[in-house]
Formats: structure tokens, sequence, C-alpha cells
């Protein structure tokens, strides 16, 4: 199980957009389901992303940026 998040800054109207993904979620077609945080507040997306650290959840490269 490969648990695993990034995050994008200015999508959209978004200021902070964290996408985390369980490691068991998936499409129909079998590729991965990313669930998604919008943050206006770098502090409260850093808190969170401590949540998810202390939960077994590694930061990955974003491919997009």
């Amino acid at each position: 199980m490969n648990k695993n998040y990034y995050w994008q800054q200015n999508v959209g109207r978004a200021k902070y957009l964290l996408n985390f993904h369980d490691g068991v979620q998936t499409h129909k077609d079998g590729s991965e389901f990313y669930d998604l945080r919008i943050f206006s507040n770098k502090k409260k997306m850093e808190k969170f992303i401590k949540e998810l650290s202390s939960n077994g959840y590694q930061e990955r490269q974003n491919s997009y940026e």
C-alpha cells in the first residue's frame, strides 16, 4: 500500500490544493483515485500535511511542475 500526497499552488481560484491517495481507492480503469482538499491558508495546509505524515503518507513530486 503506497500512501502519498502532493500539493499545488494557485490552481484556478484555489490558493493551495492538496491531492492525497490512500493506497486503496482506484478508478474503474485501475488508476489511482486521489482525494483533494482546498486551503486558503498555508498554515492550515501544513497542519493537515502533518496529520497525513503521521498516518504514513509520503510526499511525492508533482509531475505537472
